[in-house]
């Protein structure tokens, strides 16, 4: 238990140390007046490659990767999210990451990157709190939206990973 303390009190440090910057950034046409608030939802995860190389024969990697979490924007390009999701090796995983997105494709589309912290992978600094680093793709309509993730391979580590979150925006 004390090392699930210590995941979620580096998890709330990881959250609210970026909101702090919100206050410090100039505001522009593209700032809000207020955050926007989601429910994300953890839905799947699609591995590139083989299993066997990661967790050993005849072993399959969990490709429903159910969970729930939070993600507060403030502004088109900046957020933070943290939450728990069952991830590819059968794990409890919560995680808490900054998420910049500063390239808009269209008017619905915003890509970019999250960077954070995450547990529960045995593999990765013994499951215990461990860096994070994803590609992201956030669509988002009016009160829904999705977020396509994308984790590059890690030799011995992570496999190319293609994650999927849907979300349901709460403020409106």
């Amino acid at each position: 238990m004390h090392a699930l303390a210590r995941t979620a009190r580096i998890a709330l440090l990881a959250c609210v140390l970026p909101l702090s910057a919100y206050a410090a950034e100039p505001t522009s046409d593209a700032s809000r007046s207020s955050a926007e608030w989601w429910a994300d939802v953890n839905v799947a995860s699609y591995h590139f490659e083989n299993a066997d190389d990661y967790l050993g024969r005849g072993r399959h990697f969990n490709q429903s990767n159910y969970g729930a979490g939070v993600e507060v924007q403030w502004q088109p390009r900046h957020a933070v999210s943290a939450g728990y999701f069952r991830n590819s090796v059968y794990e409890d995983s919560w995680y808490a990451l900054y998420h910049y997105t500063p390239l808009a494709l269209g008017r619905y589309v915003r890509v970019g990157g999250m960077v954070g912290l995450v547990n529960g992978y045995p593999g990765y600094n013994d499951g215990h709190a461990a860096p994070a680093g994803a590609l992201v793709a956030k669509i988002e309509y009016r009160r829904v939206g999705m977020n396509l993730i994308y984790l590059p391979r890690i030799p011995g580590s992570t496999p190319n990973t293609l994650g999927l979150q849907l979300k349901v925006r709460l403020d409106r």
